[in-house]
């Protein structure tokens, strides 16, 4: 009886037990949660990079990608921890290249000082592909638009059947010169009168009269005197 009474205890006991063990009643592992993403860790994986220059107009590049042109009107948002290469360029102007690490949370500062190289020469005129000459050197049709040399140049404009435009130019680098060229049609010049008598119509006619009266002398003094036999008035004329 004492053993079947023990036996009874225990299973009893064990029945408790696996009642209201904490083990018993827990459900599968759950996996951790992953934490919500603060300000903070947005603000980090984030950063700006400010582009500024004294030559107002260039245009700014990052990665070969335009953005914009000085001055920028905010600094430009890129993604923290990568490399951009920035460009900045205008025409008559070498190119500003540089290589920015974006720090996270963190703004990146350059600035682009140009240096000017060329002048930029646009020409307009109303003769289309009117040659343009440049020093002593052809360098386009009209309508123009170049880089050229900086310097004191001589410039030329021209086209059949129109005047030619002769001017000076002063081109300073980095300068943009805009020229509105009109060339006029030439004209056929006028015939001027001749007011001396050479040119007059009788003059000449006066000496045709006298020439072929010359020539009609001549030949008579060529053919001899006639002759004519001489009588007395009262002298009866012998009819033949």
């Amino acid at each position: 009886m004492l053993v079947r009474r023990s036996t009874a205890a225990a299973t009893l006991l064990g029945m408790t037990l696996a009642t209201f063990s904490p083990l018993a009643s827990a459900g599968p592992p759950r996996k951790p949660t992953a934490k919500p993403a603060t300000v903070e860790d947005a603000a980090s994986n984030e950063a700006t990079i400010t582009v500024s220059s004294l030559t107002r107009g260039a245009k700014v590049y990052v990665n070969d990608a335009e953005v914009g042109e000085v001055p920028l009107k905010a600094p430009l948002k890129v993604k923290a921890g990568e490399t951009y290469a920035i460009r900045v360029q205008k025409r008559g102007y070498a190119p500003y290249v540089d290589t920015v690490m974006a720090g996270g949370g963190q703004n990146s500062e350059v600035e682009a000082d140009l240096v000017p190289t060329m002048g930029v020469l646009r020409i307009d005129c109303n003769v289309l592909r009117a040659r343009v000459t440049l020093a002593g050197k052809p360098i386009g049709l009209t309508p123009f638009d170049g880089d050229v040399a900086p310097g004191k140049h001589e410039l030329r404009i021209g086209a059949p059947g129109y005047t030619q435009d002769v001017r000076d130019l002063q081109i300073d680098a980095g300068q943009e010169l805009a020229l509105d060229i009109a060339l006029a049609p030439v004209t056929a010049p006028l015939a001027q009168e001749d007011p001396s008598i050479l040119s007059r119509w009788w003059f000449w006619t006066a000496v045709g009269a006298v020439v072929v009266g010359g020539v009609a002398a001549g030949v008579l003094a060529t053919q001899g005197p006639k002759h004519v036999t001489a009588v007395d008035a009262d002298a009866h004329v012998q009819l033949p």
